[in-house]
């Protein structure tokens, strides 16, 4: 298969995977980041005074990228509990771990 086909049947599964993907997502959340992110992106009091993130408030997702979370759950955070999760997931569904955090900033 020459590089264009394979490019081609890339492009048009592409759609076919990613609403897969997407849902997984909701689930990976749950597992991996709800016990100290909170079920709704919302630590406790105990965590935010640790430092974790609340994915609720608008300034933080208006001051972060995309791009970062998707590196910080990649990589993790050294000096913090953030742990790396890139041999955990794959690298699309770290993608649609970013979007569905990107989601809970909108509730």
């Amino acid at each position: 298969m020459t590089l264009r086909r394979l490019a081609l049947v890339a492009t048009l599964a592409a759609p076919l995977v990613a609403p897969a993907v997407a849902e997984d997502a909701a689930k990976i959340f749950a597992r991996s980041c709800a016990p100290c992110h909170g079920k709704a992106g919302e630590p406790s009091a105990v965590f935010l005074k640790q430092g974790v993130k609340n994915f609720a408030d608008a300034t933080w997702q208006k001051a972060t990228s995309d791009a970062q979370i998707e590196k910080t759950i990649h990589e993790g955070k050294k000096g913090t509990m953030m742990a790396s999760f890139e041999k955990q997931y794959s690298a699309e569904e770290i993608k649609a771990l970013a979007a569905y955090i990107r989601k809970l900033g909108k509730k």
